[in-house]
């Protein structure tokens, strides 16, 4: 019990921290970790409570959640969404929570494709990416090869998509100015996966990788995965017979 109220005290002390505007104080701070070592031992929840001039809610956490991960603070977004986690399990099936969600795995995404740039290539971010689109290209050397990355996940906790999206994706996808693509799954089915990609690749279209990530908190990185991505492009350039590989 003494571990899990330390991290309650701490998730607590994360979120003061991000409410700072409100001038929340330490002895404030022990109140908020006392209610949350409560819920935690009596599996209640509770939505609200307030002290003195300031309210403290849930939805005001799923608000600075949302409002840090749009604003590309993404460590203190999913360390606001582990406090509603901890306060009410639950949250996960809420759908302001996964939105939220969704966005802190695009913010992972794009910082992996960052990283993954080696010396004199580039990076794209496309944030407002529509259907089909990817959510970042990284140019490679040598030769400006374009790869494009999108992060594969369903907009509801199902983990499925429609067939016909997936169709509409592909045919999209296909059009794009790229020679290839990574897919980043975090929450999709493998079968609507494997549907994304074989639409895509169908008839010489572009060749697709996968890297899958167990969470967010810790993902893999992307460079291996792109190497091998681009390995299989040079090949086909140079009439190389080679076994598709992901």
């Amino acid at each position: 019990m003494a571990g899990v109220a330390g991290s309650l005290l701490a998730g607590a002390g994360v979120a003061a921290v991000f409410v700072s505007k409100n001038q929340v104080g330490s002895a404030t701070l022990v109140v908020i970790g006392a209610l949350f070592l409560l819920m935690a031992v009596s599996g209640r929840t509770i939505e609200s409570v307030r002290i003195g001039d300031w309210e403290f809610t849930m939805a005001e956490l799923r608000r600075q959640a949302a409002e840090q991960a749009r604003s590309g603070l993404t460590d203190q977004a999913q360390a606001t969404l582990s406090v509603l986690r901890k306060i009410n399990p639950d949250s996960d099936r809420d759908p302001e929570v996964h939105a939220v969600e969704i966005s802190v795995f695009e913010n992972r995404v794009v910082e992996a494709v960052e990283a993954a740039r080696a010396e004199g290539e580039q990076t794209e971010r496309h944030l407002g990416a529509g259907l089909g689109e990817p959510l970042a290209v990284l140019v490679a050397q040598p030769g400006g090869l374009r790869v494009g990355v999108f992060a594969a996940y369903a907009l509801d906790a199902s983990g499925h998509i429609a067939e016909t999206s997936s169709d509409s994706f592909a045919r999209r996808a296909r059009e794009v100015d790229c020679v290839a693509f990574l897919f980043v799954n975090g929450t999709l089915h493998q079968e609507d996966l494997d549907r994304l990609v074989e639409g895509i690749q169908r008839d010489g279209g572009q060749p697709v990788g996968i890297e899958t990530w167990e969470s967010t908190a810790r993902p893999a990185p992307l460079r291996p995965a792109i190497d091998r991505l681009l390995a299989r492009v040079r090949d086909a350039q140079d009439g190389t017979a080679t076994i598709p590989r992901q």
